[in-house]
């Protein structure tokens, strides 16, 4: 009897998880209150200290408002937290397949774990770097990702984190040409090697479109875009930053499509299941 109890509990919890899903927006009024708990859980105080140093990132990005980005110059920004056994490889394998004229492009850098000597060693190491920044102590995704944004010059970018290698040469001509004959997407992410985004729908134009999520995963994207929607949220980002930009209309996501059957990027990092609220 406590048996069959217990099983009903949990076959009505899950329903109403299930109701949740469907029924409440992420991002709402409602959502946030529903998902306070776990928050508080996972950051205790620190969640209010996120929203206070948010106001932080707006100063920070100001100057984008106002500056005139170099036309068709592309900034690979690459964000790393330590773990310079993936960040070798990552950079490795930019250098070698991102396919675009070096005099248009430019390497930008933010390390956000100073704990790591044999990183920011090896980061200094490297002489082609336009912008290093090493954060003085861990300040998180948020954070950094406004902080390496704002020394963009450029009119394009490429986001990548320190564990993803590129897997073969990436046009970096063709992806500018889709983003100037697409002005709907938001940003351009290049097809994962373990990964397949559910509900993508094919056009037939060198990608595919994906309205699920805005994705961390290495992108492409303009810097007019993010000059309209920056701050990056200081905290929860990922969430955060899709629901806001979704509000403005922002919902589609372009994925370049797969060729010869080979994906563009691998993910070297730990495989992690990264849950709703973050």
């Amino acid at each position: 009897m406590h048996l069959l109890f217990t099983l009903m509990i949990e076959i009505l919890k899950n329903n109403f998880k299930d109701w949740l899903r469907r029924n409440v927006p992420i991002g709402g009024i409602l959502w946030h209150i529903l998902v306070f708990p776990q928050r508080f859980r996972r950051h205790g105080f620190r969640i209010f200290k996120g929203y206070w140093e948010a106001r932080e990132t707006k100063k920070m990005i100001a100057p984008l408002k106002t500056r005139e980005f170099l036309k068709d110059h592309v900034s690979i920004v690459i964000q790393s937290a330590g773990r310079q056994e993936y960040l070798e490889r990552t950079i490795e394998a930019l250098r070698k397949y991102f396919d675009y004229d070096p005099a248009k492009t430019h390497w930008i850098i933010i390390d956000d774990y100073p704990d790591s000597k044999e990183t920011r060693d090896y980061i200094k190491s490297l002489d082609f770097f336009d912008k290093v920044i090493l954060n003085e102590r861990n300040r998180g995704l948020g954070y950094s990702i406004n902080r390496i944004f704002a020394e963009v010059q450029t009119e394009f970018v490429f986001y990548c984190q320190e564990d993803f290698e590129l897997l073969q040469p990436v046009s970096v001509k063709d992806m500018m040409q889709i983003l100037q004959d697409n002005p709907h997407l938001r940003q351009l992410m290049l097809s994962l090697e373990w990964k397949t985004l559910d509900g993508m729908r094919p056009t037939g134009r060198g990608y595919s479109e994906y309205t699920k999520m805005f994705g961390f995963t290495p992108y492409f994207a303009s810097m007019e875009f993010f000059r309209k929607n920056l701050p990056f949220p200081f905290y929860f980002t990922n969430v955060e930053f899709g629901f806001k930009i979704g509000r403005k209309g922002w919902t589609i996501s372009g994925v370049v499509d797969i060729i010869n059957g080979t994906p563009h990027v691998r993910h070297l990092g730990e495989m992690r299941i990264v849950p709703v609220v973050k």
